[in-house]
């Protein structure tokens, strides 16, 4: 029988969505009053208050006299809090077209991404499944999930995008195989893939390397980003999933390149 959410469940649901609206304008305006804020959020200054100290504590933005201030754009965007919560629906879609690939008994690969996370909502359909990530958020998502066997790489931990690298961890996914590694990137400028953590992107060749077929989730707006560090070119997966709302021009240029691809 499935239990009605309890009103401390319900609180804190509201409380993540007020969150959300914050962040949203901080992004958008780059600063912003709490008189703003409390007046658009129709709350009291006590519980912006509140609200801005829990998004400070997450190192998405910076509390000052009278108002708040979005952190570095780099920050802001990599911060694993602030990508869970943006484009959910079409990172469901692109999740469930992921998992699609997969069939029973395989071993695949899930990085550090909030678009291959999704795919975890999916994988209980999939008997006797073997999931190896570098992911601290899969592993609290699938490790009472009974048909998954899971492996986690261990490693350096890294808070900001919730996930382990390092050393450790490469040394880790170099001596495994697996079926499918699925990635995603920070952002696409033509036809290479970029992050802005040099840590990261050395996990996601690994996976890649350590893996028969490879597989790209990409939400449209990591189009529109810029990060530091190219990691990978297009062409070197064998499925591109793209979420439908990529720009028309964009997609034109794509085709144009002979990659294969599909719109999600």
């Amino acid at each position: 029988m499935t239990m009605a959410p309890s009103k401390q469940d319900d609180a804190r649901l509201k409380g993540e969505a007020r969150r959300q609206k914050i962040l949203s304008m901080v992004q958008a305006q780059k600063s912003v009053s709490l008189t703003q804020l409390t007046t658009e959020l129709n709350v009291s200054r006590m519980t912006i208050h509140r609200d801005l100290d829990v998004l400070e504590s997450r190192g998405l933005l910076r509390k000052q006299r009278g108002g708040v201030t979005a952190e570095s754009s780099l920050l802001f965007e990599s911060n694993f809090h602030y990508r869970r919560q943006t484009d959910e629906g079409a990172k469901r879609e692109l999740a469930r077209a992921a998992v699609a690939l997969i069939e029973p008994g395989n071993v695949i690969m899930l990085d550090e991404s909030t678009t291959t996370l999704m795919m975890c909502n999916y994988l209980e359909a999939i008997e006797n499944v073997t999931v190896i990530s570098n992911s601290l958020a899969v592993c609290d998502r699938l490790r009472d999930v009974a048909n998954v066997h899971l492996v986690i790489t261990g490693g350096d931990y890294n808070d900001t995008h919730q996930s382990f690298s390092g050393l450790v961890c490469e040394n880790v996914i170099g001596q495994l195989r697996s079926d499918w590694a699925f990635l995603s990137a920070a952002s696409v400028i033509g036809e290479c893939l970029f992050h802005q953590d040099q840590d990261i992107l050395r996990v996601k060749r690994a996976f890649m390397q350590a893996s028969e077929r490879t597989a790209l989730l990409l939400t449209a707006g990591k189009f529109r980003t810029r990060a530091l560090n190219q990691f990978a070119e297009l062409s070197e997966f064998d499925h591109i999933l793209i979420s439908k709302t990529l720009d028309e021009t964009i997609a034109s240029q794509l085709h144009q390149t002979a990659l294969s691809f599909k719109l999600i």
